[in-house]
């Protein structure tokens, strides 16, 4: 009777160490996807920060404000400001 004993024990920790196993590699494939999902978001957000550079240069909004809409900078003399 002892000698099943040992072998039930021993067959469940085998068990155990082999499910342990599966779990670590399951959670391993997981922090990696995690991880190429960050890295991903992390070049979007520095692609999006660079537009956001790009696009409010005043340079670049002076030349399309003119080129789109026929803005020009107005001179401060032609200013007129109204009283309430």
């Amino acid at each position: 009777m002892p000698i099943f004993k040992i072998m039930f024990l021993t067959a469940v920790l085998a068990f155990g160490v082999v499910w342990l196993r599966i779990e670590v590699n399951r959670s391993g494939r997981t922090i990696g996807q995690l991880q190429n999902e960050v890295d991903i978001k992390e070049a979007r957000n520095q692609y999006l920060k660079l537009e956001i550079l790009r696009l409010s240069n005043p340079q670049r909004i002076s030349q399309q404000a003119k080129e789109d809409f026929g803005l020009t900078p107005i001179h401060p003399t032609r200013v007129v400001v109204l009283d309430k």
